[in-house]
C-alpha cells in the first residue's frame, strides 16, 4: 500500500514539473475535503537538487523529516495542514510553503523551504517541493 501511496506521489511530482502554471491557484480547504469525502489528505515533500529525494511527509496524525541528522517524528502544533513542527528534541522545525499553483488532485508547492535551526540560532533553509493531496481510503 506504502508503495502504491509512494507511486502514486512520484507522478504527480513530474506533473509538477511538466504541467504549465496556473494563472490563478485555487485554494483547497482539505479539513473540509476530508470530512467530507472521507480521503486521507496529506503533504509530501522532495529535495529540488537532481536527486529528488523523498524528505517530508506529513497528514493529520503523522509527520516525518529526514533532516541533516537522519530521519525523525515531528509534532505538528496546529490542526493539518501544520506549518509548524517540533522535532523530538523541541527544536522547531517550520515549513513555507511559498507560492501554490493548482494541479489535478491537489496543489504543489515547488519553491517551499523546510527551516531548522543551527544550535547558534542560524535558520537553516532546506529547499523543498511540496505536493499537497487527498486519496481516497479504498486502496
Amino acid at each position: 500500500m506504502k508503495f502504491i501511496l509512494l507511486s502514486f506521489c512520484l507522478m504527480g511530482l513530474s506533473a509538477c514539473a511538466t504541467s504549465p502554471t496556473p494563472s490563478s491557484p485555487a485554494n483547497v480547504d482539505l479539513k473540509k475535503m476530508q470530512s467530507e469525502t472521507g480521503e486521507v489528505c496529506a503533504l509530501y515533500g522532495w529535495t529540488t537538487d537532481n536527486s529528488r529525494d523523498f524528505v517530508f511527509y506529513s497528514d493529520e496524525t503523522t509527520a516525518r523529516y529526514d533532516s541533516v541528522l537522519g530521519p525523525v517524528n515531528l509534532s505538528a502544533q496546529s490542526a493539518f495542514p501544520s506549518l509548524k513542527y517540533l522535532d523530538p528534541s523541541g527544536d522547531l522545525v517550520e515549513l513555507r510553503l511559498g507560492e501554490g499553483e493548482s494541479m489535478d488532485g491537489g496543489k504543489r508547492y515547488p519553491m517551499s523551504q523546510i527551516v531548522t535551526q543551527t544550535e547558534e540560532g542560524w535558520d537553516r533553509f532546506h529547499p523543498v517541493a511540496i505536493v499537497q493531496t487527498c486519496l481516497g481510503n479504498k486502496l
